[in-house]
């Protein structure tokens, strides 16, 4: 039996490391409960929308504040969702390559795969096989302390480096931003998306900045 376990426990660690360092087990393009973000996210060329939050330990963040000085790497997302969890090992990568000339800042949002509750991707709960496989489980707070002291355990569970917003109960930034679990952005000097991700891809995100900074 222990034997059995010892084996079950190896294999999905093998899939979550060969998962990690490939990233092709995780999606890249919107499926049927994200058809809404191709016309809800702001477009390539637009302005992105402004917002005023608060980080975890009370620090004011304003987007309008942060631009103009250097590019911005914008990234939502929660605990409870795989592709925020695993992709942070590279765009951990991606901040160290860019520090000083890049500024990068973390929305967190509405659990995508809270535990107990409906996901707003589902008609119902749904944990998802990662999750399960990793005894993540992740309640949706019901206050905006709770969400600040949940942003709180991820950052400091996964190690996050740079700056992480905490998004308010009504949701507006990750609305703003096209709801989904985990997108990515690249914000030019002045203010407009150049780069956009239903799925957060540190790939692209690099040769976007490499070709911004290049320009200037």
């Amino acid at each position: 039996m222990k034997h059995a376990r010892f084996a079950r426990h190896f294999a999905i660690a093998g899939a979550l490391a060969l998962a990690v360092l490939t990233g092709g087990c995780f999606p890249r393009e919107a499926g049927p409960e994200l058809a809404h973000f191709e016309t809800q996210a702001p477009a390539l060329g637009q302005k992105a929308p402004n917002f005023a939050l608060k980080d975890i330990d009370g620090n004011s963040v304003s987007l309008d504040q942060l631009i103009g000085t250097k590019p911005i790497v914008l990234q939502l997302g929660s605990h409870s969702c795989p592709v925020y969890r695993y992709r942070r090992f590279t765009m951990e990568t991606l901040r160290k390559k860019y520090a000083g000339r890049v500024h990068f800042q973390m929305v967190y949002t509405i659990e995508a795969h809270p535990d107990g509750s409906k996901s707003p991707y589902a008609e119902g709960e749904w944990l998802t096989w990662w999750n399960r496989a990793t005894n993540t489980r992740v309640s949706q707070p019901r206050s905006s302390l709770e969400r600040i002291s949940t942003a709180a355990m991820s950052r400091d569970t996964l190690g996050l480096k740079y700056s992480v917003a905490v998004d308010g109960m009504n949701d507006t930034v990750w609305k703003a931003y096209g709801s989904a679990s985990s997108p990515g952005f690249v914000i030019d000097r002045e203010g407009r998306i150049v780069l956009r991700q239903v799925w957060i891809d540190p790939v692209e995100i690099d040769k976007t900045l490499e070709s911004l900074l290049t320009r200037s």
